[in-house]
């Protein structure tokens, strides 16, 4: 049986584009779960947890990215190694490539203390180099959201509470990032009122009177 886990760390955080994936794989709701919670270990993730119930010996457990697992390479490989000793395997979309890697060293259980050592060691690398190209990427998108809105205080735009004229300006340069989930500069209306400094109220009337009637 294969099942799919998405999750976030923080309820603002989007998961369309986990679930869109997964969907896209042919994956079915009741097969998803979905996780907007941290937690400091996988026990205090409920939805984790509902899974792992669930799994049985031979299933498959999909995920976007091997850092949905754990915040370092050894909560991920301590998860992994859990999965492993119950015939439970784990594919990650992102890293394809080292899906038959992690297949192959998980279910050699002969091998002697050095090879054992020597992939050990090179799995750790592995996964501690795409945690942090993860991490980076993060980072740059948030720097690039930071980018956009000191542009647009450097074209007059005042974020903040003030009059319609302003909401309106910077509305015209926010509104659009709100429609597309997948672009890279995407923000929710929750952030961009955040933004602005108005009431979802005024951004809607506002975002009509601007672009006319929302589809």
């Amino acid at each position: 049986m294969k099942y799919f886990y998405a999750r976030v760390s923080s309820a603002t955080q989007n998961l369309d584009r986990q679930v869109k994936l997964f969907k896209e794989m042919g994956a079915h709701d009741r097969d998803i779960f979905i996780e907007k919670k941290s937690g400091k270990s996988f026990e205090d993730r409920e939805e984790w947890k509902s899974l792992y119930d669930r799994l049985r010996p031979g299933d498959i457990v999909v995920i976007k990215n091997l850092d949905r697992l754990g915040r370092n390479a050894k909560e991920v490989r301590e998860v992994l190694l859990s999965l492993a000793n119950n015939n439970i395997t784990i594919e990650s979309i992102d890293q394809a490539y080292l899906n038959n890697f992690l297949k192959d060293k998980l279910a050699n259980r002969e091998a002697d203390s050095l090879a054992e050592a020597m992939l050990n060691a090179m799995l750790d690398t592995m996964l501690e180099v795409d945690l942090l190209k993860a991490e980076w990427e993060r980072k740059e998108l948030r720097k690039r959201q930071e980018e956009g809105i000191r542009r647009a205080k450097e074209k007059g735009l005042v974020f903040g509470r003030k009059k319609n004229d302003n909401y309106r300006e910077a509305i015209k340069e926010l509104y659009p990032r709100t429609r597309n989930k997948d672009a890279e500069n995407y923000i929710t209306v929750k952030e961009a009122t955040e933004i602005i400094g108005c009431s979802k109220k005024t951004f809607y009337l506002l975002v009509e009177e601007i672009f006319g009637k929302i589809q």
